[in-house]
């Protein structure tokens, strides 16, 4: 199945559970305070974090160890081998976090371990299971069976947390609830698919192998961590859940961007590095220069539609409770535009198996954003913790554009991508600067300019739709 295909099934696939989340957020936040989002916004942190202690990224290791094993027999006592390391890894960290849980409290100055924390701990504990099969199904090209499964779990879920927040009442105690039932439901259904991929044995030479890749990665993901997601900590400390809530709202709209990118990378990752490895590197090149061309141009328009809207979008469907979180969006917009194109540059290396130097890199940055959000946030609050995000992206980029060029490194189009950011950076600037006080007004006139610059980024960019379309050969 061809990049184009896979990437279109995976964009479709995110962009229903985004749809729906969006459709299901305003009504989410209609009946949850900013403070009562801000505390499941304070837990989801968490998770992240545990999420990596409870798998040590073994499943992720996945993605290059998998092609070292020939034989189907070892490729499936390698999955064995990854499940059990990951059920006794995950099991040993659930009892000392429980063991420690005084300790573990301390983390939120105003949110109790039970019922919160142990509710977010045991919905990782079961989610770690999750990625195994779905790193499988994504290695093997199973698109649409790895979109059908993440797509009905998000609704499953959501169905609940409607139920347990609107009919039962229970706020963001319910709110937990429901993942906690839908995780554990959906673990069975997950495995259904896989289960003749795996024997539950397991080997010390392969164990050994894989936590050669993925221990390495560990540094890089925490540091991801504390660069995406520990703000939220410095948040709440300085201030309180309810700027955390308004914070994480601002977040998630400009995380819309994640939706072309990750769909992009689900399908880019597996192909990445089968190309990389079959074929003449010259080739390889070229193939992967024009995949790239085309994710760097719809990440940037993607994140200008999503800036530009920003302030029509939260004052249609949200409640003025979290109408500060319109000035939060472009800036994380911005953020995740460098990071994705950072993602990029990651996998080039990552190719040379040179992660020590991916972890080097986000261990610097992570140490940056640490300090930016003491410097920033008692000053400039939610806005300082926006901005130190996107100045330790930046530095990323930076780091690992240079670093990039003695790896596997495939050029960027920096003649197409420049124009584009000037021209649209210049387009937001100049609304951002006109107010205009009637909400509809403004989003008409934004309609008809977004149609303008559509005829005309399609004239001048119709050589990458053309290049979009030659990726299925």
């Amino acid at each position: 199945m061809s990049l184009i295909k896979n990437t279109s099934i995976y964009t479709i696939g995110a962009l229903l559970p985004n749809i729906g989340a969006f459709i299901f957020l305003p009504i989410y936040l209609k009946y949850l305070s900013p403070s009562e989002y801000g505390i499941v916004s304070s837990l989801h942190v968490l998770n992240a974090v545990l999420v990596v202690l409870f798998t040590l990224s073994l499943p992720r290791a996945l993605y290059r160890v998998y092609y070292d094993y020939k034989s189907d027999s070892d490729k499936k006592v390698l999955m064995g081998t990854v499940f059990i390391s990951v059920l006794v890894i995950a099991t040993i960290s659930v009892v000392l976090l429980f063991l420690f849980k005084n300790q573990v409290q301390n983390i939120y100055k105003s949110i109790s371990f039970f019922p919160y924390f142990s509710y977010a701990i045991l919905i990782v504990f079961i989610q770690a299971f999750h990625v195994i099969p779905s790193v499988f199904l994504q290695i093997k090209e199973k698109s649409i069976t790895f979109i059908s499964l993440s797509v009905s779990l998000f609704f499953f879920k959501s169905i609940l947390i409607l139920w347990f927040i609107i009919i039962a009442k229970k706020g963001a105690v319910g709110y937990l609830e429901a993942e906690l039932i839908a995780a554990f439901i959906f673990l069975p259904i997950y495995y259904s698919f896989i289960y003749k991929n795996l024997i539950l044995t397991w080997n010390f030479k392969i164990f050994k192998n894989i936590m050669f890749f993925s221990l390495p990665l560990i540094p890089s993901f925490l540091s991801a961590w504390i660069l995406n997601l520990s703000d939220r900590i410095f948040i709440e400390r300085y201030f309180n859940t309810e700027e955390v809530g308004i914070y994480s709202l601002g977040y998630k709209i400009a995380g819309l961007v994640l939706i072309f990118s990750m769909a992009f990378k689900k399908a880019y990752d597996p192909y990445f590095y089968k190309i990389a490895n079959t074929e003449n590197k010259q080739i390889a090149t070229q193939k992967l220069y024009k995949a790239n061309y085309v994710f760097i141009v719809v990440i940037i328009l993607a994140s200008f539609f999503i800036s530009f809207f920003a302030k029509e979008g939260i004052v249609i469907f949200f409640d003025q409770r979290y109408y500060a979180a319109i000035n939060i969006i472009p800036i994380i917009s911005l953020a995740y535009l460098v990071s994705q194109n950072s993602a990029l540059l990651n996998v080039m290396m990552y190719q040379e198996k040179k992660t020590k130097i991916v972890m080097y890199i986000t261990i610097i940055s992570a140490l940056i954003n640490i300090g930016l959000n003491f410097l920033l946030i008692p000053i400039m609050g939610i806005y300082g913790a926006a901005w130190a995000t996107v100045i330790s992206f930046f530095s990323i980029f930076i780091f690992s554009y240079f670093l990039a060029k003695k790896a596997f490194f495939i050029p960027f189009n920096w003649k197409g991508i420049a124009p584009l950011l000037l021209i649209l950076g210049t387009i937001y600037c100049l609304f951002y600067f006109v107010n205009i006080d009637d909400i509809y007004i403004s989003l008409l006139i934004k309609v008809l300019t977004i149609l303008l610059i559509g005829m005309v980024l399609f004239y001048k960019y119709k050589t990458v739709i053309y290049s979009i379309i030659k990726l299925k050969k």
